[in-house]
């Protein structure tokens, strides 16, 4: 029998001016511990996709985890 696939997304928005290297590093932080807490969930990276913009880069990530019926959610 299958079991069944649960998706989360991330999506972390980082400045590229050097003036913003405070935020930047804030966001990156944020971004670490976010996917640390899923992994302790049982959620793996699938996949990353950088999309850059003006003045930020935005970072999608995409974690999959395979579960049995009833498993808890995030």
């Amino acid at each position: 029998m299958s079991r069944p696939v649960s998706f989360a997304t991330l999506t972390t928005t980082l400045p590229t001016s050097d003036e913003e290297r405070g935020r930047l590093t804030r966001n990156v932080g944020e971004r670490d511990q976010q996917l640390y807490e899923y992994g302790r969930s049982g959620y793996r990276l699938a996949a990353s996709v950088t999309v850059p913009g003006g003045d930020v880069v935005t970072v999608i990530d995409t974690l999959t985890r395979e579960g049995e019926l009833g498993d808890d959610d995030r």
